[in-house]
């Protein structure tokens, strides 16, 4: 039998006689990648036992279970589900953020410890060694909660870390003061639509954002072809994706949602203004020089001249024209259906009924496209 466990296919025999006296013993030869030897020898009650905790040797389960408990770093860890979990349901962008962070402030005090041997209180003393260095609430926040999200997915449902095991990175940490997120008024994005400062290519950036409420990376992939002027309508089927590397690609919507958003007159009149020479496959906000997308901080650059122009609150970002859009039907437009509001911005449904069984129907986008223009009416 010894020779069996020497050659890789293990033993598993009765003990005779002594103390463990009717016990089964298992044994078997582990081989590292540098082929070093390590013996195991373990003891069960029955036969049974041994031979199913044998036969997970022979298929390496066990021993590599055990082995990348012990071994495993938080570091190694991290990687691993960069390359073969996070892709499959995150941005891109979002991966490359939480690597660079991690990369600058975890890995060098943290990348090398087991993920079995993190300590809290050490964790504790490394969230205050950044504040005191200077790292910003916020940074120190998104810190915290990648490295929950990591040791989360260690315990459950990879099982690298004992089930019992407490995650030692959720901690309380100080939050950043809360960004207040800025709604306009009607008659407040009407002064700003009309601002004579604005340009007609920065009037209709502001008032795709305002009166279509699309998202920031909907506006920078938008072509002439979307735009359906006898349909006063916007086909959203395209959007700016931002990879890890800071490049930008072409992609659908967010979460692959292609929707029909409701173009009222007065928007359908700037954007008719600024596309009239314009072929389908022309962007309405082009790069200076080529038929491209902007890169995303010359949007911001060009986004923060319409908040100085246009007489906007400072800070106010896109994003928040999307709110006011929205704001405006929830709050003003009591005959529009919520989900004719969902399909209109693009978000999820709430309920299977919603998400199986309503489709667009041209009253109630006549609803919707009226009761904008109710509300702005340049």
């Amino acid at each position: 039998m010894a020779n069996r466990a020497d050659n890789h296919d293990g033993s598993c025999c009765e003990v005779k006689s002594g103390r463990h006296a009717g016990q089964w013993r298992v044994q078997f030869i582990q081989h590292d990648e540098l082929n070093r030897k390590r013996r195991l020898s373990r003891l069960f009650g029955t036969k049974t036992e041994a031979k199913e905790f044998l036969r997970g040797l022979r298929h390496g389960v066990k021993v590599e279970a055990a082995q990348q408990r012990k071994d495993l770093t938080l570091g190694g860890w991290f990687d691993w589900l960069v390359e073969n979990d996070w892709p499959e349901s995150l941005a891109d962008r979002t991966i490359g953020c939480r690597v660079g962070r991690f990369n600058t402030y975890v890995r060098p005090t943290w990348g090398d410890v087991p993920l079995i041997k993190v300590n809290p209180m050490l964790v504790r003393a490394f969230y205050r060694l950044m504040k005191e260095k200077g790292v910003g609430t916020a940074t120190i926040l998104e810190i915290k909660r990648d490295l929950v999200r990591v040791f989360n997915q260690a315990i459950s449902p990879y099982a690298r870390v004992p089930i019992m095991v407490a995650n030692p990175f959720k901690l309380t940490v100080e939050a950043p003061p809360a960004r207040k997120a800025v709604a306009l008024t009607p008659e407040e994005a009407r002064k700003a639509l009309k601002s004579d400062k604005l340009d007609p290519e920065r009037r209709a950036m502001l008032a795709i954002f305002l009166l279509a409420g699309v998202r920031l990376s909907e506006q920078m992939a938008m072509t002439r072809g979307q735009l359906l002027f006898d349909q006063g309508l916007i086909h959203i089927d395209r959007s700016i994706k931002v990879h890890r590397n800071g490049s930008q690609s072409t992609g659908l919507p967010k979460g692959d949602k292609v929707r029909l958003a409701v173009m009222c007159p007065s928007l359908k009149n700037l954007l008719l203004a600024l596309t009239a020479d314009m072929s389908d496959d022309t962007m309405l906000w082009s790069a200076a020089t080529e038929n491209k997308a902007r890169m995303k901080k010359l949007v911001y650059a060009t986004w923060r001249t319409i908040v100085k122009d246009a007489g906007l609150p400072v800070g106010m970002t896109p994003h928040d024209c999307r709110l006011t859009h929205i704001n405006w039907i929830e709050k003003l437009m009591p005959g529009v259906s919520s989900t004719t509001l969902k399909e209109h911005v693009g978000h999820a449904a709430l309920g299977v009924t919603e998400v199986n069984y309503t489709r667009p129907i041209t009253p109630a986008q006549k609803i919707l496209r009226d009761g904008i223009e109710q509300v702005i009416c340049l």
